[in-house]
């Protein structure tokens, strides 16, 4: 990732800041990096309502195993963000920024598919295992891709996007 010492701060902030939230067991994957973007990025939604429309996406969505939790959760807070705000972005930049998102996880980790990535996880265990490393990449990944000029409509600098004015990721990161 090509990006300046403060976005790697503030990525690297927001990934932690869902990771601890999915290690604590106060959210699921999904829960953990949805409620995490929207709350970083100002998208408005409750902590309760952020919640309720990421459960479902829980364990591969529902415990099926199928589409990984956490990047499920990084595209809904990618969609949330890039959609609001004074100049939302149209359909085709959400759709190539999701692929873009779901590529570089794919990249990184070799697979999105949950039970491929969590085989290793013992399910009994109390510990989240190598999910842990999931949520914080995917929640990393959707931070730096709504910091960078190509996320923005006006393709204006990094400093100047609306998302890191709003951004409380940024204020954590510089502390």
């Amino acid at each position: 990732m090509n990006c300046s010492m403060t976005e790697k701060l503030i990525c690297e902030s927001t990934g932690r800041n869902a990771k601890e939230l999915y290690g604590s067991d106060a959210m699921c994957c999904s829960e953990a990096v949805f409620w995490t973007i929207n709350h970083e990025f100002g998208g408005g939604l409750s902590k309760e309502t952020a919640i309720a429309l990421s459960k479902g996406f829980c364990g591969g969505i529902g415990d099926a195993g199928c589409i990984c939790g956490a990047l499920s959760g990084a595209v809904m807070g990618l969609s949330l963000i890039l959609g609001k705000g004074p100049l939302p972005a149209g359909e085709d930049q959400v759709r190539s920024l999701s692929k873009e998102l779901h590529d570089r996880f794919m990249a990184e980790h070799g697979s999105v598919c949950c039970r491929i990535l969590s085989r290793d996880r013992d399910h009994e265990a109390e510990t989240k295992g190598v999910c842990l490393d999931y949520v914080e990449s995917a929640a990393s990944i959707c931070t730096h891709l709504l910091l960078t000029p190509e996320a923005v409509v006006q393709n204006e600098e990094c400093d100047s996007t609306p998302f890191m004015k709003d951004s409380t990721a940024g204020q954590t990161a510089l502390i």
